[in-house]
């Protein structure tokens, strides 16, 4: 009987302990989305340029000839190029060029022979009005490039703070409302929100496609993509 009494006032100085010192909380874990557009994009194209070591009268040159030919020929290209995009001066950026030679082979008698010397040519250029994209890509298929990229879209630091905190916005509300109901069925009243623990993933980029399209429409399709937000909620409980 003792021991039962001691046992008695033990649990009876715990009880209090505990029931004041445990706080009521409701935990979630919510997520949220948002579209966002791109807010740029960048265009890669390239050139092949051959040159024969036997030209087309008949006469030989050197190797070091042909890519002194093939010098001059990317240098004209690049001119074009800079020449035909002056028009995108204000709404285009970072215009880089590159130049990679090899050598030209060709089949003879089963062996693989050098007859020439190629070179290849890449450029790279950042449109920041992408309504006017085509208009780029015309310009360079008017300056004698074939192979054009399609337009690979980035989204700026800006645009995507702006798309993450709409999609946190999104999140709360609906945690904000599924607390509410939560407290309701505990008999309580929803306080504050006392922590939240946000985990973001960036929007994934997307491709505008280059589409066969009538000769008045844009080749171009602009794409959204989705920011998401993750964020751990914790409520207090009154």
């Amino acid at each position: 009987m003792r021991h039962l009494t001691v046992l008695f006032i033990i649990f009876s100085l715990m009880v209090p302990s505990i029931a004041y010192s445990a706080d009521k909380q409701i935990v979630l874990n919510e997520t949220g989305e948002s579209k966002i557009m791109p807010t740029s994009g960048s265009l890669s194209f390239s050139q092949v340029i051959v040159v024969l070591l036997k030209q087309a009268d008949g006469k030989k040159i050197t190797p070091e000839q042909a890519k002194g030919l093939l010098t001059e020929q990317v240098k004209e290209l690049t001119t074009t190029l800079k020449k035909n995009l002056e028009f995108a001066s204000d709404f285009t950026k970072e215009f880089n060029a590159n130049a990679s030679f090899s050598p030209y082979y060709k089949r003879v008698k089963s062996q693989s022979t050098i007859v020439g010397y190629q070179v290849r040519a890449s450029y790279s250029i950042v449109v920041l009005d992408l309504k006017r994209a085509q208009e780029v890509t015309q310009a360079v298929l008017k300056s004698g490039v074939e192979d054009v990229s399609q337009l690979y879209t980035q989204i700026d630091e800006t645009a995507r703070r702006t798309c993450e905190k709409e999609a946190l916005k999104v999140a709360v509300d609906r945690g904000k409302k599924r607390a509410a109901i939560m407290a309701e069925l505990m008999e309580s009243e929803l306080g504050a929100i006392e922590t939240a623990v946000i985990n973001s993933d960036a929007p994934p980029r997307m491709y505008m496609a280059k589409t066969m399209m009538e000769s008045d429409a844009n080749m171009y399709e602009p794409q959204a993509s989705t920011c998401n937000v993750r964020v751990k909620l914790v409520f207090s409980v009154k």
